[in-house]
């Protein structure tokens, strides 16, 4: 009975929830059959672990029906029926949580009952609620749509001018909910088409954005950050980029947090940009951006996927925050998952900082004891490691691995072309910086020293800070 869905199910339930849920089941409008309360109330006994020896169908059947023989399809067709009162406890739970939409569904039976004066009564205190809403987003726009289609039809017989002022109202609410939809979802295919290579069908994206471009959207905030989002991938310009970063200040009250933690995504991607192309300065507005979704609590802390722990440990080491990436490090390893992940993101990061401080024996050992699934992880662990090796000068170590990291990217086909070609270019760089550093520099060869200089600066990317480091490998050959 452990694994079954009911329990599954409690499991997610807070104590307070636990004992309004025993109520719901108590309750003869949600439940008139008694026995459903009795091994409700025989379930709900054993939270919160229902991990006891005795848990299972065949005890709490004897201990509800003494003296009966033991029938497995009644107290199966029981715990049911418990099951879907535990989803329809959720579903008013959920109902609860819906504060305005629950009003607005008052006033249709309002309607219906042509109970008029108590209509427009609650009518005008659900206006007052909405208007004094600080944030005023897409849930907003939809709600005020929903009031303004409702008053339509209550008032379509009434004053027909007022009417007609309420057909306006209905469609500028239907257009600005509509409005925010379509911005956030074409700057999200936007986002992920710049930088997860994927492609979607944006139908319609031209002739929008031909509307909306030269639009203030004064008092639509949202509208706002979002055209600037899309703004920012369409020219990946600094500038732009800014701007919004001062819309995230200006708007922190009257955005949901949706919208911020789609700007806090949007920072930190511009930021890989940048990086991409070398500039370092960068390495700050990343871990600027990661360590604000942490504040915000965006990432659940007991729900931390390896990936994400990871990289948020990393900006923390490149921007040079080594306190703040250990404490972070013993704060949160506790919710890492998958759970068999967990020891290989600790290894991996206990490697990084080691790495970072050029501690690269202790960088090395952690490496080594990495063994992840994920191909972008194998990618992380081979390109430092193989930059120890050349560190430690291990000519042999340093040759073996470019050959098996070149045998790598071959062989893995989830790995995007470009992203294969940049590190292609840098196995072929670092063999001829390793070559050169085992000649030495001379007057013979030191002009091919600054060829080398000029070919590493023209890379075409900068994977995981490649082309940076071999230009300071380079300038340090003698």
């Amino acid at each position: 009975m452990v694994n079954t869905k009911l329990v599954t199910l409690l499991k997610t339930f807070s104590k307070a929830e636990i004992n309004k849920f025993r109520d719901f089941v108590s309750s003869p409008y949600f439940n008139k059959n008694k026995n459903v309360s009795l091994i409700g109330d025989a379930v709900l006994s054993y939270y919160p672990e229902f991990d006891a020896d005795d848990f299972n169908e065949e005890y709490i059947y004897r201990m509800i029906f003494k003296g009966e023989k033991y029938d497995y399809f009644k107290i199966k067709n029981y715990i049911s029926d418990l099951y879907q009162l535990a989803l329809t406890f959720l579903k008013y739970k959920t109902y609860e949580k819906k504060e305005y939409e629950n009003d607005i569904s008052l006033l249709e039976e309002l309607h219906d009952r042509e109970l008029n004066l108590i209509y427009s009564q609650r009518e005008k205190a659900v206006s007052k609620h909405l208007e004094s809403s600080a944030i005023k987003d897409e849930n907003y726009y939809y709600l005020r749509h929903q009031l303004g289609k409702i008053n339509t039809l209550h008032y379509k017989f009434k004053k027909t001018g007022y009417s007609f002022n309420q057909i306006q109202n209905e469609f500028d609410t239907f257009l600005d909910y509509s409005l925010i939809g379509l911005l956030r979802l074409y700057s999200k295919m936007l986002h992920n088409k710049n930088h997860g290579n994927i492609n979607f069908n944006m139908e319609m994206f031209d002739e929008l954005w031909e509307y909306v471009k030269d639009k203030d959207f004064d008092g639509n905030p949202s509208c706002l950050i979002y055209k600037q989002t899309i703004l920012l991938e369409l020219t990946r310009d600094e500038n732009i980029y800014r701007e919004l970063l001062k819309m995230k200040d200006k708007y922190n009250d009257n955005i949901p947090d949706e919208d911020m933690y789609y700007i806090l995504n949007c920072k930190n991607s511009f930021a890989v940009y940048r990086l991409k192309l070398g500039d370092e300065l960068y390495y700050k507005d990343r871990f600027e951006a990661m360590k604000e979704i942490l504040e915000r609590n965006f990432v659940p802390s007991n729900n931390f996927l390896f990936p994400n722990f990871v990289t948020t440990f990393s900006s923390a080491c490149m921007a040079g925050e080594y306190k703040w990436a250990e404490e972070f490090l013993k704060k949160y390893q506790g919710g890492i998952s998958p759970k068999e992940e967990k020891q290989n993101a600790l290894n991996y990061c206990i490697a990084f900082l080691a790495y970072r401080k050029k501690e690269f024996d202790k960088a090395l050992e952690f490496f080594s004891k990495t063994n992840f699934k994920l191909y972008l992880m194998k990618v992380m662990v081979k390109s430092y490691s193989l930059r120890i090796f050349y560190e430690q000068g291990m000519t042999e170590q340093v040759i073996s691995s470019i050959d098996t990291f070149r045998h790598y990217l071959k062989s893995e086909t989830l790995i995007a072309e470009d992203q294969k070609t940049a590190h292609y270019e840098f196995l072929k760089l670092i063999s001829e910086l390793q070559e050169l550093k085992l000649e030495g520099v001379n007057k013979k060869n030191s002009a091919e020293q600054g060829l080398l200089k000029k070919r590493i600066d023209k890379m075409s990317s900068n994977p995981l800070g490649a082309k940076n480091w071999l230009i300071e490998k380079a300038d340090e050959l003698k």
